[in-house]
C-alpha cells in the first residue's frame, strides 16, 4: 500500500511569485509526542515574500507558511499531556505558534520546519493553542503573526493610558492590528504609511492621527507630537528606522518588528542619536504561546477584529503572493486549504470592502478627541 499523500504548495526554487507551485507530498506522520493538524487556513505575509526570494537563507524545496489554523486530525500516543491543561483530542480547533520548539531548540515554520501551505502539519502540543469556536479558521490564521506580533511588541514596550505610540509602516497586516491593539489599550496612536489610500482603514482601526504619503513625514509627526513620541513600533526596518529614531522623544523606546527591505543606513548617525537621546531599541519577534492564547481571547471578546483583504484557495498561492507585492493591502491575505470549512465560526471582516465604503467619511488626518480606555492587555 502506498503511503498517504497530501496537497501542498512547494517553493521549488528561490525567485518570483511563480516559484510556489502546487504539488502532492507525503503526508507527515506525527511522532509519539506530536499531534497531526489538518490545516484549514494559512496566512500569507511579507515574511513569506522574503523567504521566497531567498533573503532569509535556507534551502529549497520547502513548504512556506507560519500562520496556521486548523484542527487536530490525530494524536500521538504520548501527546496527551499539554502544558498542564486539558489534553488535545481529534477534532479540536487549534492555532500553531510560529516556531517549532522540539528538543529545546526553535525552528521557524516555513523555513527550517515544514510550513502551512499544505493540508497537514505535525506539531508539539506545547506549540498549539486552542481556537475559540466563535472564531473562523481564517481569523485564526491572523493570530500568530498579524495580531500576535503587535501584541508582543506592545507588551515589550509597556506604556500607560494616554501615552503616544507611533506605528511606522502601519499600512501592513502587522501595523494595522498593532494600531487596533494600541487603541484598545488606551494609547494615543499616530500611524505612518506611505499610501494615502490606507488612511481610512487606519482611522477605522483606531488611529488618532494618520501621516500618509507625506513629503516630510517627520515634520508632520513633530506637528502632532512636538516633544517627540515616547513609544514607537517600526514594522518596516531599514527603510524607516531613521524616521522612527528621529521621531522619538528623549528616553523614548522603540520596538523593531519588521525587516522588509534593504535600505542605506548611516549607522554612526543612528547610534549617535540613540546614545545622545538615551533611546531604547527593543528587538521584538513574535508572540509567545501564552500571548497567542491572549490574542485569541482578545479577538473572541471583540477587543480587536482580524482584518482580511482576500482569501485564496491553497493552489493559488502565486496569486496571493502577487497581490501582496503589487497592491500591498492594509491587512492580511489568507490561503484556505478547505474553502468549505475555513469560514466556520464568526464571519471574517473583509477590509477591502470596508475601506471603499468608508473613504470620504473620515478623510482627515485626525479623528478628534477620544475617551481613553483602560488597558485590556
Amino acid at each position: 500500500m502506498s503511503a498517504p499523500t497530501m496537497r501542498a504548495v512547494e517553493l521549488e526554487a528561490f525567485g518570483g511569485a511563480e516559484r510556489p507551485v502546487p504539488v502532492r507530498l507525503a503526508r507527515p506522520e506525527p511522532a509519539p509526542d506530536e499531534v497531526l493538524v489538518r490545516v484549514r487556513a494559512c496566512g500569507v505575509c511579507g515574511h513569506d515574500l522574503l523567504a521566497r526570494r531567498g533573503r532569509l537563507g535556507g534551502s529549497t524545496p520547502r513548504v512556506l507558511g507560519h500562520e496556521i489554523a486548523g484542527e487536530v486530525a490525530a494524536v500521538g500516543a504520548d501527546a496527551g499531556a499539554r502544558r498542564g491543561s486539558e489534553p488535545l483530542r481529534v477534532g479540536d480547533r487549534v492555532v500553531l505558534g510560529q516556531r517549532v520548539t522540539a528538543g529545546g531548540g526553535s525552528r521557524f515554520r516555513g523555513e527550517r520546519a515544514p510550513g502551512g501551505y499544505a493540508e497537514f502539519v505535525a506539531a508539539l502540543p506545547a506549540d498549539v493553542v486552542r481556537l475559540p469556536d466563535a472564531l473562523s479558521f481564517v481569523d485564526g490564521a491572523l493570530l500568530p503573526c498579524g495580531i500576535g506580533t503587535g501584541l508582543h511588541a506592545l507588551r515589550r514596550l509597556g506604556g500607560g493610558v494616554g501615552e503616544t505610540l507611533l506605528v511606522v509602516g502601519a499600512g501592513g497586516g502587522v501595523g494595522i492590528h498593532a494600531v487596533a491593539l494600541a487603541h484598545a489599550a488606551g494609547l494615543r496612536v499616530i500611524a505612518v504609511t506611505r499610501a494615502e489610500g490606507k488612511r481610512a482603514a487606519l482611522l477605522a482601526a483606531g488611529a488618532d492621527s494618520v501621516v500618509a504619503a507625506a513629503a516630510d513625514p517627520l515634520a508632520e509627526i513633530r506637528r502632532l507630537a512636538p516633544e517627540g513620541v515616547p513609544l514607537a513600533i517600526d514594522c518596516a526596518g531599514p527603510p524607516t528606522l531613521e524616521l522612527t529614531l528621529q521621531a522619538l522623544a528623549r528616553g523614548g523606546r522603540a520596538a523593531l518588528v519588521g525587516n522588509v527591505a534593504d535600505a542605506p543606513l548611516d549607522g554612526a548617525a543612528l547610534v549617535g542619536r540613540a546614545i545622545v537621546r538615551e533611546l531604547t531599541l527593543l528587538g521584538s519577534p513574535h508572540a509567545t504561546i501564552d500571548e497567542l492564547a491572549l490574542a485569541a481571547r482578545l479577538v473572541e471578546r471583540g477587543t480587536v477584529r482580524p482584518q482580511v483583504a482576500a482569501t485564496f484557495p491553497l493552489e493559488q498561492a502565486e496569486q496571493a503572493h502577487r497581490m501582496l507585492e503589487e497592491s500591498a493591502p492594509a491587512d492580511r491575505v489568507v490561503l484556505v486549504v478547505d474553502p468549505a470549512n475555513a469560514s466556520a465560526g464568526r464571519p471574517t471582516q473583509l477590509l477591502f470592502v470596508q475601506c471603499r465604503c468608508s473613504v470620504g467619511r473620515r478623510g482627515t488626518g485626525e479623528s478628534g478627541p477620544r475617551r481613553r480606555r483602560r488597558p485590556t492587555m
